[in-house]
């Protein structure tokens, strides 16, 4: 198969050697590949995706705790690598993005939505999986994501070099995050679909009920990856942070990369109020927190009403608003915690982030 950029590949389940063309691999009766040691004259060169961050058919996780801003992170990656365009002034391999919406289709369209208009352009190259997966419940599913992003290569005439999971848990229903046996076997599917595609693939995570403790569920998954990602939000200053958490054979383990999130106006409701999304803004790096335990369901709630609404809300509006999930009392409560420990602030009748205004959102 010759693609439209030149590249050709007969096996693409054999891509692994073939990104050391100095190694001469062997293959032994059982299927196994090795290579000799004597045989390896030269190191090969890490073959990044995106620059200093991501390899090549490498393996990730991009974590953080709700409304930290992670999906809208992935979202914003996914776009520069369909695009072929630097990410926050990386360089990024151009080729066909799948993203694997699992947890919420419509809000990801929504959002690639606003994407688009922010940037004033379509964005090519980049297919939304619409339908449920389970890459824990048997290799069905797998197997049908390979045929799918090869049939997307054909069609196109390009190489899919990214495949992003959103989320974890919803990949793997029925299963135990916590459990070795469950997540060795998502492991194992993930490595499948790696060999098959020679894509990359990123899955979204969730942090853990103490933050400090990393991503939620069995530690083995971090093992296995090439790259995480922590991102995470200070609901003070409305400014988040991407942080590289471990980097296996890339440079940059450390590194913090700064966002702010800027509303995007994606229509009209059927009440003629309007409905928006969020895009990624760079931003400068945060200074760093010490981590906390989770914030309550409520406190996310507010943190979101307010990102949602340029930072700006009366009591009154924050009751009608959440009035439907949360008890009057239980808000008034939640707002007024957040008041005193200088996460909110509140003047003339308005409470917004403290420090925020029109400038930081932008």
């Amino acid at each position: 198969m010759v693609f439209a950029n030149g590249c050709q590949r007969a096996d693409i389940g054999a891509e692994a050697l073939d990104r050391m063309p100095d190694y001469k691999g062997q293959r032994s009766e059982s299927h196994l590949r090795y290579v000799m040691a004597d045989a390896i004259n030269s190191v090969p060169i890490s073959d990044e995706l995106v620059q200093n961050l991501l390899l090549r058919g490498g393996f990730s996780c991009l974590y953080g705790d709700s409304n930290s801003g992670k999906t809208f992170l992935a979202i914003n990656i996914a776009a520069c690598v369909a695009t072929g365009t630097n990410w926050m002034r990386r360089n990024t391999e151009q080729g066909i993005v799948v993203y694997l919406a699992a947890e919420s289709p419509r809000s990801v369209q929504a959002r690639m939505f606003a994407v688009q208009k922010h940037l004033g352009v379509m964005i090519p190259n980049l297919a939304i999986v619409t339908n449920p997966l389970n890459l824990h419940g048997g290799a069905t599913d797998g197997s049908e994501l390979i045929v799918t992003v090869r049939e997307i290569e054909q069609r196109f005439g390009q190489r899919c070099e990214l495949i992003v999971g959103d989320t974890l848990a919803r990949l793997t229903a029925g299963g135990n995050e916590n459990s070795g046996e469950d997540m060795g076997a998502l492991i194992g599917r993930v490595d499948q679909i790696r060999e098959s595609t020679g894509a990359h693939v990123m899955l979204i995570h969730h942090s853990g009920k103490d933050a400090s403790k990393g991503a939620r569920g069995w530690s083995g998954i971090r093992a296995a990856l090439d790259t995480e990602i922590e991102v995470t939000a200070n609901s003070v200053t409305g400014v988040h942070c991407a942080e590289v958490t471990k980097q296996r054979d890339l440079p940059g383990g450390g590194d913090r990369i700064g966002f702010s999130l800027k509303p995007v106006q994606t229509g009209v409701t059927k009440w003629g109020a309007p409905q928006t999304s969020c895009v990624v803004v760079p931003a400068d790096v945060p200074n760093r927190l010490a981590k906390r335990k989770r914030e309550s369901e409520i406190a996310q709630a507010i943190t979101k009403r307010l990102i949602e609404t340029r930072g700006f809300q009366t009591r009154g509006d924050l009751r009608d608003h959440l009035g439907e999930r949360f008890q009057p009392r239980s808000i008034n409560r939640e707002v007024k915690k957040m008041l005193d420990d200088g996460r909110l602030i509140e003047s003339s009748g308005k409470i917004r982030f403290k420090g925020s205004n029109d400038r930081i959102l932008e």
